[in-house]
């Protein structure tokens, strides 16, 4: 236990880092914060059983609304508008199970980076620097579903890289295999944007087929950021040559069961979302006649009621048309070729003149900006060594894949006509970490006062916009500085 403690107590203290930093002031501010006019009324439904509408698959907000059941809380308010007034104990109980896969986020991101590089400093310095980035923190802390999409995507790809680094076809193969495509469609069950996921897993086994260095990166385990104690990591081994025939089967096996087995998982969401919503509500009018007809009147007075597949296929294809025609504009909206300077920050909240003080609280969704300017940087110089004969060669095949990570989850965002805001940027913010804590490590031992230094920046950052983070009042001041702030960045 000593030796467990000795070796582990970073990666403890991060823990308990990362969920103390998101359970904290969970309850404030008592009132609806942004999004949680829609979701909070979602979760809401659930209790009532008057059908819904969402443009996204209804999981994350059954995960909220089974807590709520789980802990006797009743969410069904208004939720009418940014500002209600909702009684402290709900809200905490109702953003709790977000805030929780917060902290976990942080743990799944750290282990991810442990994985794909076999080096504690990388998955302690990614651990860092996602506790450190503000826009996860805001983004985990109320009744949004964002969260979830993120952290399960994570656990996708540590199952995909375990599953690769077994031998074909053997009991662990199956194992992490199925995990990968479980979490892979619990990804896809939150948000459609998780299916840049998939995308990349395909990318990576066709390539892999091709490309002996990354065939050996992905079956030896072998450390991208070298040190005496890491040569060999426990239980890692290498994989006996395959032809490219056999490279081919066993890619395509692997598709076949991730995509057979993601989509059973995102069904099951639907069969839940079907039974706790039969009744009549406010989601009527986006469904056809048939559907509108057994919700008003029931199955039982229907002739022909309509089977679950019929009412899944209804709904996908409404989610669908209406993702893909949604118009308008917003003020606080944002186009994906900004996103990676921190361009428009979203406003969530504000509480002006506290009890007549002249204070002021506001909640705003921003990037710890030195991260993200820094994780910018670092995609550019990897951008121009991929480009390099001489660096190219130099480059380990993770490069390769987190660069494939962060535009395949810009893609979807780079021809969509809705209107779209700074939090899209997430998931490729994922990679974007990832890809700057290898490039971070390099600086262990040697140039540690670099990286010490380039850290505490990033943690003075994260402290100064920590206000707009958790809506903590400040005197008219300093609230303007902060305000002045933000607004640099629009």
């Amino acid at each position: 236990m000593q030796s467990f403690l000795k070796k582990s107590w970073p990666f403890l203290l991060l823990a308990i880092l990362a969920f103390a930093i998101h359970l904290a002031f969970l309850s404030h501010p008592a009132q609806v914060v942004f999004d949680e006019v829609h979701f909070g009324k979602f979760v809401g439904d659930y209790f009532t059983g008057k059908y819904y509408f969402d443009i996204h698959p209804p999981l994350g907000k059954l995960m909220i609304a089974g807590w709520a059941k789980l802990n006797g809380v009743n969410p069904v308010f208004d939720f009418e508008k940014i500002g209600e007034q909702i009684p402290a104990q709900t809200l905490f109980v109702l953003r709790f199970l977000p805030a929780f896969f917060g902290g976990l986020f942080v743990l799944a991101a750290a282990w991810l980076a442990w994985l794909i590089s076999r080096s504690k400093k990388v998955a302690l310095i990614a651990g860092i620097l996602i506790l450190l980035d503000n826009a996860f923190l805001v983004q985990s802390r109320f009744i949004l579903v964002d969260i979830f999409m993120l952290t399960f995507e994570a656990l996708t790809f540590g199952f995909f890289f375990l599953y690769q680094r077994q031998k074909t076809y053997r009991a662990k193969w199956f194992l992490y295999l199925i995990l990968t495509g479980v979490f892979f469609g619990l990804t896809i069950s939150i948000k459609w944007t998780g299916l840049a996921t998939i995308g990349v897993i395909g990318v990576i086994l066709i390539a892999k087929i091709f490309s002996k260095k990354l065939a050996d990166y992905l079956n030896n385990s072998v450390p991208v950021i070298p040190a005496k104690a890491e040569i060999q990591a426990p239980g890692s081994r290498i994989k006996s040559g395959m032809t490219k025939w056999e490279l081919v089967k066993e890619a395509l096996i692997g598709l076949i069961f991730l995509l057979l087995i993601g989509f059973a998982v995102y069904t099951i969401p639907f069969v839940i979302h079907f039974w706790l919503l039969p009744n009549s509500g406010p989601g009527d009018a986006f469904m056809n006649q048939q559907f509108q007809q057994e919700l008003k009147y029931g199955r039982e007075s229907l002739s022909q009621p309509l089977t679950f597949w019929q009412k899944f296929i209804e709904l996908n294809q409404k989610m669908y048309f209406y993702n893909s025609t949604l118009k308008g504009d917003h003020p606080f909206g944002s186009r994906w070729y900004g996103w990676f300077l921190d361009h428009k920050p979203v406003y969530y909240w504000n509480q002006d003149n506290i009890n007549q003080s002249g204070w002021q609280a506001k909640i705003y969704f921003i990037g710890n900006p030195l991260l993200w300017w820094l994780g910018a940087g670092f995609i550019i110089f990897t951008l121009f060594a991929l480009f390099r004969k001489k660096a190219r060669r130099k480059l380990e095949p993770i490069f390769y894949i987190l660069i494939l990570g962060y535009f395949a989850n810009l893609l979807p965002f780079i021809f969509v006509t809705r209107v779209s805001f700074l939090y899209h940027y997430l998931s490729s913010s994922l990679f974007l970490t990832l890809l700057v804590s290898l490039w971070l490590a390099r600086l262990w031992p040697k140039e540690k006062k670099i990286l010490l230094a380039t850290l505490v920046l990033i943690l003075v950052v994260f402290i100064v916009l920590a206000p707009f983070s958790y809506g903590i009042p400040l005197p008219a001041g300093l609230d303007k500085f902060e305000s002045q702030l933000i607004s640099f960045f629009r």
